[in-house]
């Protein structure tokens, strides 16, 4: 294969890889502080483990701040104040919901995650908000909405999260919580009314090491039985999650690794299409 061959062949193979990664979503808010925020991401592509097949998708998105001197610094999500957590979950979950594929005639429902701060579900007011835009979203696009509350604070009275799941049950295909892979955060987070949890893969350390991935799957389980690994970036990942009983993985496809191709190769239908081979 000539070089010229060869660079055309890399091209190919990262323009089916980047339409792997799923659409693009963005949107730009007027923060607290004065200054505008960012979030920008991607509807990353969900496998369901059991069946190696696509489920459908989670909207995975970073924050920034724009500076006086025009230039955008990285935000915690976390840090942010009520108001601020409340505005980007309205946009994000609108976003998400322009932006992922209708159900194809003839095919089930695809699940559309949706990442959603403690801070806004506690909130009544912001949680009816929420519950009518995802009843909307599913009516029109005909998607199943997964609801993944983050950032819940240690010492959240248990009380006040079996009321928050139980009004969002029955809008949403189901209500996980992102969890700290610890005996307290588990402990916390059980007999809350969740169907399941999630983790991210870069949060385990042993991501790739099948025993040590069946311990931390096991251990969330006792939360809901819907696990949910965000960011799986290998084959050797997806293999440990997918042994370890986990229900699904989102797929982060990175354009350019080699790695990416074979992870999107592996779930099969992960993609429309099979990227090209390097």
């Amino acid at each position: 294969m000539s070089r010229d061959q060869g660079d055309t062949t890399e091209k190919v193979r990262d323009a089916a890889l980047e339409r792997l990664r799923g659409p693009r979503i963005a949107a730009t808010m007027a923060g607290a502080s004065g200054r505008r925020l960012f979030a920008e991401g991607f509807l990353r592509p969900v496998i369901a483990l059991g069946e190696g097949a696509k489920r459908g998708r989670v909207a995975s998105y970073i924050v920034s701040e724009q500076q006086p001197d025009g230039r955008k610094t990285p935000v915690v999500v976390a840090t942010l104040n009520p108001v601020d957590l409340e505005r980007l979950d309205l946009a994000m979950i609108e976003r998400a919901f322009a932006s992922a594929e209708p159900m194809a005639e003839g095919e089930r429902p695809p699940l559309l995650f949706l990442p959603l701060s403690w801070s806004s579900l506690r909130n009544s007011r912001t949680r009816r908000k929420i519950l009518r835009l995802a009843a909307e979203g599913q009516v029109k696009l005909r998607n199943l909405a997964v609801c993944e509350i983050t950032g819940i604070e240690s010492g959240t009275p248990q009380s006040a999260l079996r009321e928050a799941t139980g009004q969002l049950q029955p809008i949403f295909r189901g209500v996980l919580a992102r969890a700290a892979p610890t005996a307290r955060g588990i402990r916390e987070l059980t007999d809350c009314g969740f169907t399941g949890a999630t983790v991210e893969a870069a949060a385990l350390g042993a991501a790739e090491d099948e025993t040590a991935m069946l311990r931390i799957v096991l251990a969330l389980q006792k939360i809901g039985p819907g696990v949910l690994v965000h960011a799986v970036r290998s084959v050797a990942g997806l293999t440990a999650a997918r042994a370890a009983g986990a229900s699904w993985a989102s797929l982060d496809i990175v354009p350019g690794a080699r790695e990416s191709a074979l992870l999107a190769a592996q779930t099969k239908t992960a993609a429309e299409e099979t990227p090209t081979a390097a």
